[in-house]
């Protein structure tokens, strides 16, 4: 039975590299990707958001930042 402590150590693994996963891997909502509450996500926060795409092919009007409507156009890509 020596392998039992093993095989338990081996499943948290998993089961822990698998939930890490599936938090980096799911964008977030608009309002949790705008961190500073200021309407708009910058580059910085886009690139903590989990979006699977460049910012600056999401900026279809190059200001420098996602409104909404480009976020979601941005996590609709990528999803």
């Amino acid at each position: 039975m020596k392998m039992t402590p093993m095989i338990f150590a081996a499943c948290a693994a998993l089961l822990t590299s698998n939930i890490a996963f599936a938090q980096t891997a799911e964008p977030k909502e608009f309002p949790k990707a705008d961190a500073n509450g200021d309407g708009f996500v910058d580059a910085a926060e886009f690139a903590t958001s989990g979006v699977d795409a460049k910012f600056e092919e999401s900026d279809t009007n190059k200001d420098g930042k996602l409104d909404i409507d480009e976020y979601q156009a941005a996590v609709g890509d990528c999803a």
